[in-house]
């Protein structure tokens, strides 16, 4: 695992020695030296970039994790916590680009060599890239709404005004795609994939094919609200193959107790800069409902309680809180060698719940959703006669009531699975409308730039406006106002 998370330093060193221009090269090549990069090395760097680039690591905090209200933070972050939205020149610029300089300009150079006619084709490794591709623009689609996706992050091929796509397209060409490279990956030969270059799944391609697939099922059921038919059919497809079932199945990358960040959790530093507190409403519900991971997921305060900070407090109020009795995350989260997670199957067996329940496919909702907290528990480390004790006792652990109240029991465990993917958990309650994220009123709390209401995605950052403007200028038009209350497209329910 040292050696996959070093090739990270060497590929971007190699990276960009190799963009000299041709003069340069012309006088300066020297015979012995390396003049192009396997495209295995970038494949595994595209892999890791996409769990700890700085593009997921500003998307997860401040944004994801405080409009999930799992967390709320101080200083800057209290901003973004507030529902202001004047960050265009930093934060949304480090999202932005962060994804398009850093994964996906890896991802996009595997794809080009890797395709069909490329000068390295190889059909599996090909459709490993894809998947990984897909992950970090369906973040970006998700965050944004209207992105450059056929021609994102391709600017070394002459691309440098890349046009946008809007989230329905991307979403409904992710999807066909997943279709056939989940089929292909299920049958893949192993040594045509990356044996000995693949952080995520160490080459099982059964994996990979599950963890395809599963993406794709995320895919559909983010988008049903806005397209039920179209996302019916795929739904029903990803059913009748295989899922991420268990914890061996995540997708998760699993970090090293470290002094050297490339190997650690990239949350650890992140943390040490921003020092965010638990949020009430998080803190709040395990505590009502006894759920034991409330110890594993937040720390006692000074008096031994669980204390959780409301978000988006005025500064009025905001001083009537001792920070010190705010209880802070456990290492658990964001500790050195706290694992970073892109899905873990307590996420599906809840999807599985919410298609069962609305009779999408067939299946008992409540044994799916009683699967997910599961899942859940044993992701994280509850002990086997608590989680006995739970299921069999807890209120919240069967499915009761409406069929809407169900759908919210299922969003609310959902959004507590995502706790170190956060950003996901922002996606669903935008999508489920579950938890119910109140509208703020004054004076208590600050209203923001969206009258107190959650924001829907996040502004474009000012670089992109000023360089690549005729093709922002058409997207706005397209989708709505540069703002953080325009919903992106599949954001129809609430």
């Amino acid at each position: 695992m040292n050696t996959k998370n070093s090739w990270f330093l060497l590929i971007l060193m190699l990276f960009f020695t190799t963009n000299c221009d041709d003069k340069f090269e012309e006088i300066n090549t020297n015979p012995n030296s390396v003049t192009s990069i396997d495209n295995e090395y970038l494949f595994a760097n595209s892999v890791l970039e996409t769990f700890r680039g700085d593009g997921q690591k500003f998307l997860q905090y401040p944004f994801g994790s405080q409009y999930a209200h799992i967390y709320t933070g101080g200083n800057n972050a209290l901003f973004v916590d507030r529902y202001f939205d004047y960050f265009e020149s930093v934060e949304y610029k480090y999202v932005f680009e962060g994804f398009f300089y850093g994964s996906i300009r890896l991802v996009e150079e595997v794809l080009r060599v890797t395709q069909p006619g490329g000068e390295a084709e190889n059909e599996v490794r090909f459709a490993m890239a894809q998947v990984v591709s897909m992950i970090n623009y369906a973040r970006l689609a998700d965050s944004f709404g209207s992105i450059p996706y056929k021609q994102g992050g391709v600017g070394q091929t002459g691309v440098l005004y890349p046009e946008y796509d809007s989230v329905e397209s991307i979403y409904k060409d992710m999807m066909d795609r997943l279709k056939e490279i989940t089929a292909l990956l299920n049958t893949a030969d192993p040594t045509l994939g990356y044996p000995g270059a693949d952080p995520l799944y160490n080459n099982d391609m059964k994996k990979w094919a599950r963890f395809a697939n599963s993406f794709r099922l995320r895919l559909a059921t983010r988008a049903r609200f806005a397209d039920p038919d179209y996302t019916k059919k795929v739904i029903t497809e990803c059913l009748a193959h295989d899922l991420i079932e268990d914890n061996d199945q995540n997708a998760v990358n699993k970090n090293q107790d470290s002094d050297i960040e490339e190997f650690s959790n990239p949350v650890y530093s992140h943390y040490g800069y921003w020092k965010w507190n638990m949020s009430e409403l998080l803190v709040n519900f395990l505590k009502s409902n006894n759920d034991p991971r409330l110890p594993l997921f937040v720390k006692p305060n000074s008096n031994g309680e669980f204390v959780g900070l409301p978000n988006g407090l005025s500064d009025e109020y905001l001083l009537n809180w001792n920070s010190d009795n705010i209880s802070a995350p456990t290492d658990l989260l964001v500790g050195k060698a706290a694992p970073t997670y892109l899905m873990a199957a307590a996420e599906i067996w809840f999807l599985r719940a919410e298609a069962a329940l609305f009779n999408l496919v067939p299946g008992d909702a409540d044994e799916l959703y009683k699967t997910g907290i599961r899942k859940s528990f044993e992701q994280w480390g509850v002990p086997p006669n608590q989680i006995v004790a739970y299921l069999t006792e807890a209120e919240n652990a069967t499915l009761k009531g409406s069929q809407e109240e169900m759908l919210e029991q299922i969003s609310t465990q959902m959004w507590i699975s995502f706790m170190s993917n956060p950003v996901e958990a922002w996606s669903n309650i935008r999508r489920t409308g579950y938890p119910r994220i109140q509208k703020r009123t004054a004076p208590e709390f600050s209203l923001g730039d969206t009258n107190g209401l959650l924001p829907t995605r996040l502004k474009y950052p000012t670089s992109e406006i000023n360089i690549n403007n005729q093709n922002y200028l058409k997207a706005v038009a397209e989708q709505g106002a540069d703002n953080i209350s325009t919903p992106i497209w599949w954001d129809v329910q609430r």
